[in-house]
């Protein structure tokens, strides 16, 4: 599978960035070195390694979840550019609601 110009444009759009006709050509050459990473990768076999295994892993040290009250929380909201009610209101980025 390679990437095409088209792709990254479309990327781009998606992504909302704003991808200059001079950069296409450079970003496809860059995803397609990425999608060869990961060609090599598929020729490796692993067939006899368990997916599920992480060896030397270390359990994680979870703490117990218990809300905590933020003293500086109306410095922040006093911040924030748009604001409703004790939220910070932020725009929509896709989906219809």
């Amino acid at each position: 599978m390679k990437i095409t110009p088209e792709d990254v444009r479309k990327v781009g759009l998606l992504a909302r960035l704003e991808v200059g006709e001079d950069e296409v050509g450079p970003l496809t050459e860059h995803f397609n070195t990425i999608l060869d990473y990961f060609g090599k990768m598929e020729e490796l076999d692993l067939s006899d390694v368990d997916p599920f295994t992480i060896e030397d892993a270390e359990p994680l040290k979870l703490r117990k979840d218990e809300p905590v009250r933020w003293e500086n929380r109306d410095a922040i909201l006093d911040q924030s550019p748009s604001r409703e009610g004790d939220f910070i209101k932020v725009p929509r980025i896709g989906g219809d609601a």
